[in-house]
C-alpha cells in the first residue's frame, strides 16, 4: 500500500516492505527513511534488491506487504532517473523535458522556465537541441537527470545515475542532485560508485539479499568496521605467475573477479607492501594504499563480487 506524508515529513518512508516477482521473494521487511534534503544511497551485491527498492519506491511494484509514503502529493512528486534511459530517442533533450513537465501538469509559461533551470542545472544546456539518438551516454545520463528534475520533485530516485559516465559528467551530475538537496528534496540512489556514494549521499543502506545490513553515515559505517585499518592494493596488467599468487595469499591477499587485482584491508599492510614490493615489481604490478572505502565495506558485509 501506499499514501502521501504531509508536507514537512520525511521524503520517503519504507517500513517492513516485503516484494518480489512470482514465486521469487526479493525484498524481506525493508525499512528505511529518506529526510528532507539528504540523499540516502542503497548499496548492494548484483541480486541484492537494490532496484526493487527503487521500483517500490516509485509505485513501479506493489509490495506483498508493508507501506511505501512519499511526502506531499504523493507519486506525482516524484523524479525517477532509471538505470536504462526512458526518454523519446527521436526528440531532442528540450523536447523531452517540455513533454515530461507537461505530463508533470506544469502551465505553459512554467514550463519554459523549469526546462531551461534544468537544462543549465544538469550541465545539457549547450546540447539541449540535439537529439537523444545522437547522444553519448554521458549525454544521456544527464537528460535523464535533468527530466526527473524537471517538476521540481520531493523525491529524486537514481538507479545506477553515473554508470558508463567520465570525471566531467560525474561532478556535473553531483552539483544537480546537491543543488535539488539544497532545495529540500530528498534522493534515494541506487549506485556502485563508491566515489560518487561518498560525495553525495549522508547515509549509506548495505542491502544485502533483500535485508538492510548496515545503516549510516558513510564515515561512520567505514569508521566501526575498519578503525585505522588501511587498503592495500596490488595490481599487474596481466593475471602474474602462480608462485607469486601463491606468495599473495599466503600474505593474507585475496583476488578480485578481474584476476589481475589483489587486496587486503588491515592494520599490517606496510609490513606485507615490504614483503611483496621487490617480486610485484619484478612482475610489472604496482602497489597502492589508502583508506578503505563503500566497496571494502560492502565486500566486509556481503563477500566478495563474483
Amino acid at each position: 500500500m501506499s499514501a502521501p506524508l504531509a508536507d514537512g515529513g520525511p521524503a520517503l518512508r519504507l517500513d517492513r516492505i516485503h516484494a518480489g516477482y512470482g514465486d521469487r521473494t526479493v525484498l524481506e521487511g525493508l525499512s528505511l527513511t529518506v529526510a528532507a534534503g539528504e540523499a540516502y544511497a542503497l548499496i548492494g551485491p548484483n541480486g541484492a534488491g537494490k532496484s526493487t527498492a527503487a521500483r517500490v519506491a516509485c509505485g513501479l511494484l506493489t509490495p506483498r506487504s508493508g507501506a511505501a509514503t512519499v511526502t506531499g502529493q504523493g507519486r506525482g512528486r516524484i523524479g525517477l532517473a532509471p538505470q536504462e534511459s526512458a526518454l523519446f530517442d527521436r526528440l531532442t533533450i528540450r523536447e523531452n523535458l517540455d513533454v515530461m513537465a507537461r505530463l508533470g501538469g506544469l502551465r505553459r509559461s512554467a514550463r519554459a522556465v523549469a526546462v531551461d533551470r534544468v537544462l543549465d542545472r544538469a550541465g545539457c544546456a549547450a546540447r539541449a537541441d540535439e537529439r537523444i539518438s545522437a547522444l553519448s551516454g554521458g549525454w544521456r545520463r544527464r537528460a535523464s537527470l535533468a527530466a526527473a528534475l524537471v517538476c521540481g520533485p520531493g523525491l529524486l530516485v537514481l538507479d545506477e545515475p553515473t554508470e558508463g559516465v567520465d570525471a566531467a559528467t560525474r561532478t556535473a551530475l553531483a552539483l544537480a542532485v546537491k543543488t535539488a538537496l539544497a532545495e529540500g528534496a530528498g534522493c534515494l540512489m541506487i549506485s556502485h560508485d563508491a566515489a560518487f556514494v561518498a560525495a553525495v549521499a549522508s547515509r549509506v543502506g548495505v542491502l544485502s539479499r533483500g535485508r538492510l545490513v548496515a545503516e549510516g553515515a558513510p564515515s561512520d559505517l567505514l569508521s566501526r568496521a575498519f578503525g585505522a585499518a588501511l587498503r592495500l592494493t596490488v595490481r599487474f596488467p596481466v593475471r602474474p605467475p602462480p608462485r607469486l599468487e601463491s606468495q599473495m595469499q599466503d600474505q593474507g591477499l585475496e583476488r578480485e573477479a578481474d584476476t589481475v587485482t589483489w587486496r587486503r584491508v588491515g592494520d599490517d599492510v606496510d609490513r606485507v607492501s615490504a614483503v611483496l614490493a621487490a617480486p610485484v615489481q619484478a612482475a610489472g604490478g604496482e602497489v597502492s594504499i589508502r583508506r578503505p572505502d563503500l566497496d571494502d565495506l560492502l565486500t566486509q558485509l556481503t563477500g566478495p563480487a563474483r
